[in-house]
């Protein structure tokens, strides 16, 4: 579990499970209030829950909590501007500058270059966008968003990212390596908020 922990909260480091903030969205991440993405994981299942909106780093946001075995593991705080996803803090920690983890619109092939702190860590790299189809507990989706990694790096460790985006649901599978150490997650179920 310890294992589990500690590569979610890497991973919410250079990625995300994203959310907007005043009503801004996008259909690749839908965010509303109570919106629920179960996935699995190899020693379970992990829950990310849109909690609420608020204001953090001065900007209004969404918080998502990630949990295992029912008990909040990680919180975040996602914001949806022009040009993409960022994630603005993790753990209530303020990333500097925030990371954009999703440049919007999604156009195939575009890449851009992260340079960000987060609690004295640096995270370096860049994303892509590409195309892919992708089979998940969830069912296949055709044609979905994949962001991908290329020379990322986290607090000086090689690490990878994956993370397939798809229109309506949000993420529905991500990959994520820092020293050796995978892990995968494969959604099971969206449950859109009331």
């Amino acid at each position: 579990m310890k294992r589990l922990l500690g590569l979610t909260v890497a991973f919410l480091l250079i990625t995300s499970l994203a959310g907007a903030a005043d009503d801004k969205s996008t259909p690749l991440y839908p965010l509303k209030e109570n919106n629920k993405w179960i996935y699995k994981v190899s020693s379970g299942t992990v829950e990310v829950k849109v909690v609420k909106k608020e204001k953090f780093a001065d900007e209004e946001c969404y918080k998502l909590e990630t949990s295992a075995q029912g008990k909040v593991t990680t919180t975040e705080h996602v914001v949806v501007r022009e040009d993409g996803v960022y994630r603005l803090g993790i753990n209530g920690v303020k990333v500097e500058p925030a990371i954009k983890f999703l440049a919007l619109p999604p156009t195939k092939n575009f890449k851009w270059e992260i340079k960000s702190k987060v609690d004295k860590q640096d995270i370096e790299g860049y994303f892509q966008i590409k195309e892919e189809d992708v089979t998940v507990p969830a069912g296949p989706y055709k044609a979905s968003t994949l962001v991908d990694t290329n020379n990322f790096k986290v607090a000086g460790k090689d690490s990878t990212v994956k993370a397939w985006f798809v229109k309506d649901v949000g993420i529905v599978k991500l990959t994520f390596s820092l020293e050796g150490q995978e892990a995968t997650f494969e959604l099971e179920k969206f449950e859109a908020g009331k």
